[in-house]
């Protein structure tokens, strides 16, 4: 049952309970997580998403050392997902922290087009990185 709550930006955000193919529940907090976690489901894509795995960025207010918590890993790519349909200030400082930061990969997915042809995405992440690489 999807369950709509109020975000800092006082925008709307629909959280929801995702049915894994094993049975497993995940709380989702936007509906464009649940239909993301659906097609990569769909394509056979793994993926985690566990409150407790974050990265560290610094605030833009006060420089205080912050927790973010990303939407999706995908440990067959090493390769985290995160998913934006609208850009902030302060979530493009974030994020750019974030990478600054860590080193890990991070992929912005930032329309419906985009969550739809996720699988398609990814593939193409995948091979420019290889291409990189070689």
């Amino acid at each position: 049952m999807a369950r709509r709550r109020k975000t800092k930006s006082g925008s709307w955000s629909k959280k929801s309970i995702y049915e894994c193919a094993d049975g497993r529940k995940v709380v989702m907090d936007s509906s464009w997580e649940h239909i993301c976690a659906t097609k990569m489901d769909e394509a056979g894509i793994r993926w985690i998403r566990d409150p407790n795995m974050y990265l560290h960025y610094y605030s833009p207010k006060g420089n205080r050392k912050r927790k973010y918590i990303p939407d999706f890993y995908l440990p067959d790519f090493d390769l985290y997902l995160e998913i934006k349909g609208f850009w902030t200030m302060q979530a493009r400082h974030k994020m750019a922290d974030v990478q600054r930061r860590n080193d890990v990969n991070i992929l912005l997915v930032e329309s419906m087009p985009e969550v739809l042809s996720i699988s398609k995405l990814v593939n193409e992440w995948a091979t420019n990185k290889e291409t990189k690489n070689d």
